[in-house]
């Protein structure tokens, strides 16, 4: 992760150098774009300017001139060697000033009514009252602007810029890495068998995206932790419900060899054990699949009213033989957006079920209640219910309750199981409850399709 870490610093901390490089040597080249003015030039607008406007004019031209030729230096002496606008002298041009008073050209003892030498380096004018000044322009190199003070407060200002952006990029390359690199850690100790490694609270609670990514991370680390734990105790169930029909297969095996032994029930007893075992295989296949990580569910409407009556009418042939009743009045036409057969089984399911056990001579009774955009299945029986606190554990698989252990009665434990996983994959409900006038209650709730027809 340090590979990233420092792709990321040294791309956003070079995009920062160029931005800056750029700058620049946009201004150097815009600099020497600016050629220096011929010093004639500026020493006739100087002298115009002193006859017109006096040492007021002059300071005037002055303060113009230096915003205006940006390229010179400019220096204007009085008769006493002093810069007109007040500034400190260079040291050149300091040096320069006492070598000319020196020689009488500048200073208290310099004849006012004397004419300008006109071969002197540093030209001298006079304004309308003979007053004299010493004129001095000179080029500014490229390297020479280093030494102005502006110059080099933009230098500073541009190297504590790039310190302050590489600090910066730092922590935007670390807040950015970090996570990453956790990540990478929880998901080798995940991928070594420690179901528990977790990205952690302090990167989930982003409100970023890479806190969005540690969230999933958690979340799927989680699911792969549940979904291993179900397929473990899956895999225990599997092995015990199969022992039971091979156990009763080889036990009356054993019998039909025996002689004397009614040898046609005991075939008969062996091959509804046969029966038995393909039902269980057969649900624990499909168990599995619809316990996938995103299994891929088919979509079409469903009239559930019309499903219903094909159930119900299924059951009543059933129960009629176990002296019981189913009971169902259809009323308006409802559709689900739902696989036909997965919802089929998943409601014959809980139905078979209530017959099985509610008592002789009782009915099951099915109802179903549209409610605005959904619609709910209530089947209601007359059996012994489910022990208090375990009303929700009937639909995990292969559980059963103390008065169902036996197979004759209990079933396989897989179909309940079957039907909270179809219910809940096509964004449904399903719970169950014990009923006050005894009895248990099941209610399946799924999302209803907004077009209601009329039976």
């Amino acid at each position: 992760m340090r590979t990233l870490f420092l792709r990321i610093f040294l791309s956003f901390w070079a995009a920062m150098v160029l931005v800056v490089l750029a700058t620049g040597g946009m201004a150097w080249f815009r600099f020497n774009q600016m050629q220096p003015t011929d010093g004639r030039v500026l020493l006739r607008e100087a002298g115009d300017s002193a006859l017109k406007g006096g040492y007021v004019g002059l300071r005037a031209w002055l303060l113009d001139a230096e915003q205006k030729y940006p390229r010179m230096r400019i220096y204007i002496l009085d008769p006493d060697g002093v810069d007109i606008l007040k500034r400190t002298l260079p040291q050149w041009v300091s040096g320069y000033a006492e070598r000319l008073e020196r020689a009488g050209y500048i200073g208290k003892s310099q004849r006012r009514d004397a004419e300008p030498d006109p071969l002197l380096l540093t030209p001298q004018f006079t304004d309308a009252k003979g007053t004299v000044y010493t004129f001095m322009a000179l080029p500014i190199s490229n390297f020479g602007l280093l030494r102005e003070p502006d110059v080099r407060l933009l230098v500073l200002a541009s190297v504590a810029m790039l310190v302050i952006s590489g600090l910066v990029c730092w922590w935007l390359a670390r807040f950015l890495s970090k996570p990453m690199e956790r990540l990478r850690t929880s998901a080798r100790s995940l991928a070594a068998g420690n179901l528990e490694a977790r990205v952690g609270e302090d990167f989930s609670r982003r409100k970023d995206e890479l806190g969005v990514l540690a969230r999933d991370f958690d979340k799927m680390a989680d699911h792969v932790r549940n979904l291993l734990a179900s397929k473990e105790s899956l895999l225990r169930g599997m092995s015990h419900e199969l022992r039971s029909p091979l156990a009763r297969m080889r036990v009356a095996l054993g019998l039909a060899r025996r002689e004397g032994e009614d040898l046609p029930r005991q075939l008969d007893r062996i091959e509804l054990e046969a029966e038995r075992l393909d039902t269980l295989i057969g649900q624990m296949l499909q168990l599995s699949q619809l316990r996938a990580v995103e299994p891929v569910l088919p979509r079409s409407p469903v009239d559930l009213t019309s499903l219903l009556s094909e159930v119900v009418e299924d059951a009543r042939i059933e129960a009629t033989a176990a002296d019981k009743q189913v009971e169902w009045a259809p009323s308006g036409v409802v559709r689900i957006e739902s696989d036909h057969d997965l919802m089929r089984s998943a409601i014959e399911n809980v139905l078979r079920n209530a017959v099985r056990f509610t008592q002789r001579g009782t009915a099951v009774k099915v109802t179903s209640v549209r409610e605005i955009d959904r619609v709910h299945i209530v089947i209601d029986d007359h059996g012994p219910g489910v022990p208090a606190g375990e009303a929700e554990r009937i639909f995990e698989p292969f559980y059963r309750v103390a008065e169902a252990r036996d197979r004759d009665s209990g079933g396989t434990g897989l179909g309940l199981a079957i039907t909270a996983r179809v219910v809940t994959l096509y964004n449904g409900a399903v719970r169950a409850q014990n009923r006050q006038e005894g009895g248990l209650s099941v209610r399946i709730t799924l999302p209803a399709m907004n077009e209601q027809l009329t039976a």
